[in-house]
Order: structure tokens, then C-alpha cells, then sequence
């Protein structure tokens, strides 16, 4: 199988596993939202946030690199690097979850009274802080996968705590409002056994001999620590509406805002699959200065996340009011017009997240990290100016600007660096066939009458074979050779 088919192959399911976990996911916040208030949905929710929000300071971006680094000491036949490279990373990141932890714990008391406002908080955010010390060495073990291009197992990330989750809200569903904590807590433990297990029949660990040295430190901490600047910029992008919702607005927003970013953000699954996937590929066509076929393969990365990304953010656009409805119930309804500014960013953010991906795995993390803590600063400024008057509107805002604004630059730095041609008719011709895509949709919904589930099927069973076809006949895609290939690809991975 050709490198680039392999590409597309794991992409995709990376892409489906992305899909079952957030399945998994909206039927943790679907069972949460109708066992708890709206305010103790918020206040779950929001110490969540809280807690996620310190992940990316667990390791200083050393995990990252284990991404890069694995594949090049493997190519190299330097096995003993990488079992050092990752008892390092390994290490540091046990010894700086172990610190945060601890100071969740010690400041709980204080974030009770002067943040949460709830009680409830204190033994949420002590649970938490067990789940931040377990899920932390779990998100380094998915890494490891990546780096040995094991993506069938990455892509199990999430899905594997979600899976867990889901089952823990039954199990523990005595507890209340601790049950998801104690879930979570779970899950990331399982994790954690699987993950063990899985690298000790990938890598000779044991058997295998260190070769540390310094510069092996040096190279780590260099290509790391500006990816753990641009993931606290992504992170503060990401999280800070929730975190100031909280401050300067009520639980119940925090609470409909915790299932409106989610949804919209579904679609940045498709970018951050084809970018996680694509990470030691292109470091290995750019290391071998296979610069044409590196090119011919992200113009084409760009037209084919265009192709899913459309249709689904189409659909959020125009129904989600209904999306939110059917999910989560009335209560959480006045959350869709920030649904709407939030379709609208995710994607942007899709295709940057492919674009910051490339630049990083060139060998220019610094650049991702500029544009990542620019869009940051500008999320920040803009939260504190509308977040107060304006609420959840006025977070949508905030974070669908900071999205264009990564889009934007990561978009200019790509076609600097490596001389790409964007696809920009094919994605006009998407976004028309999308446009059809949605009509298709409403026509056929407003004419039908029969059993719910079973109408949104027929629907979009339709509408995904209307705006395939329509692709086909403008020359965006060839289903013939795509059907062929998919069928071939298969066939080899079995």
C-alpha cells in the first residue's frame, strides 16, 4: 500500500473512532443533562474545564514530540532513543500531574468561594485531580502509538475513555453529581492498562538498552516546549468561554454553552484526524526532500476535508435549533444561534489544525506557537468584551474570530513555506453542492411524516447520495475510482 493511501486509510479511521467517541460523548452530556439540574450540569461541566484546562502543562510539550522523534530514531535503527525518549517524557509528565494535582487540591477551599461558587465543587475538583494525574500518562501513551504510526490504537483515544465513561454513569449512578467524576477516574485507569499493554507488544521495551545524552534532552525540549506554548494557545482558544461563563455569567449558561461547543466542534474531528495522522508522515517526505509528492498530497488533503467538513457544518448552520432540541430538550434551545456563529468556526478551525500540523512536523513548531498565542490573546480580549454583556452569543463570537485569524496565518505560512495551490474552486463547488446538501434536507423534512428516527435516516441517506452525486458531476470527486480504491485499501489492511 502506497504511503499515501495509507495516509488517507488511517485518516479515516481516526475519523470514524473520532465519530463513535463523540457519539459516546453526546450520550454522556444527553444522560447528565436529563439526571441533573441545569446548574449541576454547569457546575460538572465547568470543573471539568477547569481541571482540562492545566492538561497541557503536564509534560511541557514533550509528548509532541515523542511524535516527531520516534519515527526519525526508528528509521535511524536507534531503538535504544526511543525507549529513552520515552522514560523521560514519561517521567516529567508523572512528576508535573502529580504537582498540579496536588495544588487542585490544596486551592479548593479558595475556588470554591471565589470561582465556583458551589460547594459541590470541592469534592469534584478532588476527584478530578486523580483524573488529571491517570489521564495525563494516558494522553502520553496515545502519542507514543502516533510516533510509531500505530494509528489504529490512537484513534481509540478517546473512544476508550468515553466507552468507559458511559458505562461508569450506570455503575456509579448512586453518587449524583460525583458519577461522572468517579467515570472518568475509571476510564483513564483502563487507559492506562491498555495503553501499557499495547506498548510492550509494539517496542522491546525491556529488552532493549538506553541510550540517553544530553542533546537527546536538548532536541526534545526544543521541539516540545513551543508545541506546549501553541497548546496552551489552543487550549485558552478552546476553554476560556467556559472558564469566563463561570466568572461573569450564570451555570445554567455554562451548562447549555458545555453541550453547544461540543456539537459544533464535532466537525473539527475531521482536521484533527487527517492532521494527527499526517504529523510523521509529512516529517518523513520533508526530511527526504520529497517535496512535490508532499505537495500534490496536502492540495488534496485540503479538497477532501472540505468535502465532509461542508455538509455537516451546513446542517448545524440551519437546524440548530432542532439538533439542540432533539438532543438535549428544550432547556438547552437558547444555546443555538452561538450553535450557528460556532458551525461557522469550526470550519476554519478544521482546516488550520491540518495546516499547524504541517508546519510543526517541517520542523517550525515556533511558528504554529505565534499564531496559536496571537489567536489566544485576541479569544481573551474579546471573551472579557462580550462574554459579560452578551453571554453565550458573545463566546461564539469571540472563538469563531480567534479561528479565523489561525486559518488566516496558517494558511499564508503554508503557502509560503511549501508552495501549495488551495483547491478554492473545488471548495466553491463543495459549499454549492452543500447548499443543495441542506435544501434537499429541509424539503424532504418538512414533506415527511412517518417515525422520527426513521425520517432523519431516509433524509440522510438522501441528501449524502444527492450531494455525492453532485460532486461527481462537477468533477470534484470520482466515485468510481474513489469506491475502487476504498474497496482496495480494505482488502490490504485485512
Amino acid at each position: 500500500m502506497s504511503r499515501e493511501r495509507k495516509l488517507v486509510f488511517d485518516a479515516g479511521r481516526l475519523f470514524l473512532f473520532g465519530l463513535l467517541a463523540s457519539a459516546f460523548g453526546y450520550l454522556i452530556r444527553i444522560i447528565l443533562s436529563r439526571q441533573m439540574s441545569l446548574e449541576d450540569f454547569g457546575l460538572f461541566y465547568s470543573v471539568f474545564t477547569f481541571v482540562g484546562f492545566f492538561i497541557v502543562f503536564r509534560d511541557f510539550g514533550l509528548s509532541s514530540a515523542l511524535m516527531k522523534f520516534i519515527p526519525e530514531f526508528l528509521v535511524k535503527g536507534e531503538p535504544g532513543k526511543v525507549k529513552s525518549s520515552i522514560k523521560f517524557v514519561i517521567s516529567i509528565n508523572l512528576v508535573v500531574s502529580l504537582v498540579i494535582a496536588l495544588l487542585f487540591i490544596f486551592l479548593s477551599n479558595f475556588l470554591v468561594k471565589n470561582y465556583f461558587g458551589n460547594e459541590l465543587a470541592k469534592p469534584l475538583l478532588f476527584i478530578m485531580a486523580i483524573y488529571f494525574v491517570l489521564y495525563s500518562l494516558y494522553r502520553v501513551l496515545m502519542n507514543i502509538f502516533v510516533g510509531f504510526q500505530r494509528s489504529e490504537f490512537y484513534s481509540l483515544d478517546l473512544f476508550f475513555i468515553n466507552f468507559f465513561v458511559l458505562i461508569g454513569l450506570f455503575v456509579f449512578s448512586k453518587f449524583g453529581i460525583l458519577s461522572p467524576a468517579i467515570s472518568y477516574v475509571i476510564a483513564a485507569f483502563m487507559g492506562i492498562v491498555f495503553g501499557f499493554f499495547v506498548l510492550i507488544k509494539l517496542f522491546d521495551f525491556f529488552g532493549t538498552k538506553c541510550d540517553f545524552s544530553g542533546s537527546l534532552r536538548k532536541g526534545l525540549f526544543n521541539y516540545g516546549f513551543p508545541l506546549l506554548l501553541a497548546s496552551f494557545g489552543y487550549i485558552v482558544i478552546g476553554q476560556i468561554d467556559v472558564m469566563m461563563l463561570t466568572k461573569f455569567r450564570t451555570l445554567a449558561e455554562v451548562g447549555v454553552y458545555s453541550v453547544v461547543l461540543p456539537t459544533a466542534m464535532l466537525l473539527i474531528t475531521i482536521g484533527s484526524s487527517l492532521a494527527e495522522v499526517m504529523i510523521p508522515f509529512v516529517s518523513e517526505y520533508w526530511a527526504a526532500k520529497k517535496f512535490e509528492r508532499l505537495k500534490k498530497v496536502i492540495e488534496e488533503t485540503y479538497q477532501k476535508a472540505f468535502i465532509f467538513i461542508i455538509p455537516i457544518s451546513l446542517v448545524l448552520l440551519v437546524f440548530s435549533d432542532f439538533v439542540i432540541t432533539i438532543l438535549f430538550g428544550s432547556d438547552f434551545m437558547f444555546g443555538s444561534n452561538a450553535l450557528r456563529i460556532l458551525s461557522l468556526g469550526s470550519i476554519f478551525f478544521s482546516v488550520a489544525t491540518i495546516n499547524n500540523s504541517i508546519i510543526s512536523a517541517i520542523g517550525k513548531p515556533k511558528i504554529v506557537t505565534k499564531i496559536i498565542l496571537v489567536a489566544a490573546v485576541l479569544n481573551v480580549i474579546l471573551n472579557l468584551l462580550l462574554i459579560p454583556s452578551h453571554g453565550l452569543i458573545g463566546a461564539a463570537i469571540a472563538t469563531t474570530v480567534a479561528y479565523l485569524f489561525v486559518l488566516l496565518f496558517s494558511l499564508y505560512f503554508v503557502q509560503r513555506i511549501i508552495k501549495v495551490k488551495l483547491p478554492i474552486f473545488d471548495w466553491i463547488k463543495t459549499v454549492f453542492a452543500g447548499i443543495l446538501f441542506v435544501v434537499v434536507g429541509d424539503f424532504l423534512r418538512i414533506n415527511l411524516e412517518m417515525n422520527l428516527w426513521l425520517e432523519l435516516f431516509i433524509i440522510l441517506v438522501v441528501c449524502i447520495l444527492v450531494y455525492l452525486l453532485l460532486l461527481s458531476v462537477m468533477k470534484v470527486v470520482n466515485l468510481r475510482k474513489n469506491i475502487s480504491s476504498f474497496v482496495n485499501l480494505v482488502k490490504a489492511r485485512l
